[in-house]
């Protein structure tokens, strides 16, 4: 038999406040403790998203009725609302930046737009990167001006573990995540499930 101390999963969606029909904290954390997490992380990309004091606020409301398990709570970066997600670090689990397609209003399009959150968002607190390929690489590059960590997530594919890999061999301050059926699924497989990113195939 394997002990493990209780889990921390670092990317949730909890869908409160906005897509309870979905999931909410009170079915969020159920499930976590049954799979052997003791603390979530929950992502900002809700309705309304998680991006200012009020919504945060919002957010810990809900968590704090419903949670039966530890939590945290991304903040969401906009296109200007980074003096503010700056001044709540010390209150999120850290800073998600969307650099590529999403659900949710919280996608920034332009690199501009990511500039005053590596300036303003303090260096000891996270931030961590939605982002595929290209935007992913752009990320890194940022992480490498600023001189400070990301955490990417959500890695599908060969090439970007690769340029990751030699980003970190070169001293850039950059970790990742990969989802499951990322590493156990392929494009074969996707006529049999309800969702996926076309033309993927595995890791």
């Amino acid at each position: 038999m394997l002990k493990l101390p209780g889990l921390i999963d670092p990317h949730v969606h909890v869908r409160e406040p906005g897509q309870t029909h979905k999931e909410d904290w009170d079915t969020a954390t159920q499930a976590a403790l049954a799979g052997g997490i003791t603390m979530i992380l929950a992502m900002p990309n809700t309705k309304p998203p998680i991006f200012d004091a009020s919504t945060l606020e919002l957010a810990f409301a809900a968590a704090k009725q419903k949670a039966r398990c530890d939590y945290a709570q991304f903040i969401g970066a906009g296109p200007d609302n980074a003096a503010m997600a700056a001044s709540l670090a010390d209150k999120a689990a850290g800073l998600k930046m969307y650099l590529d397609s999403t659900f949710g209003e919280l996608r920034l399009d332009d690199m501009a737009l990511w500039m005053p959150h590596f300036e303003k968002y303090p260096k000891d607190f996270p931030i961590v990167l939605h982002s595929e390929s290209r935007t992913m690489a752009a990320g890194i590059l940022f992480a490498a001006i600023y001189d400070r960590p990301v955490h990417i997530a959500h890695i599908s594919l060969k090439e970007e573990v690769l340029l990751i890999k030699a980003a970190r061999e070169r001293g850039i301050k950059v970790t990742c995540e990969v989802c499951p059926h990322h590493l156990f699924l392929s494009k074969e497989d996707i006529p049999a499930i309800s969702h996926g990113h076309p033309g993927r195939s595995e890791v």
